[in-house]
C-alpha cells in the first residue's frame, strides 16, 4: 500500500496532516520532499533581481584570442 501524505516537521517529529490508516509501531519507508511555496510573479521577479544583484556576471574582462582559447603555441 502506497500513500502520499503531507506533514509538518515540529520539534524534529513529522506530524501528518491527516490520519494514516496503519497500526501504531508500523515501520514505513519515507521519502522527504519539502513543499516550496510558490511566489507571485511580482515577488518572484523581485527575488530574481535581488539574486542577480548579489551574484553579478563578470563578463566584462579582456576577451581571449582564438590561440589563447585553444592554447596553441
Amino acid at each position: 500500500m502506497t500513500t502520499n501524505v503531507s506533514a509538518t516537521l515540529i520539534g524534529g517529529m513529522l506530524k501528518p496532516d491527516e490520519t494514516i490508516a496503519l497500526p501504531d509501531q508500523t515501520r514505513v519507508h519515507l521519502t522527504i520532499e519539502p513543499i516550496v511555496q510558490k511566489l507571485e510573479p511580482a515577488e518572484a521577479w523581485e527575488s530574481l533581481k535581488a539574486w542577480i544583484c548579489q551574484n553579478p556576471l563578470h563578463g566584462l574582462g579582456r576577451r581571449l584570442t582564438r590561440d589563447e582559447l585553444h592554447e596553441r603555441r
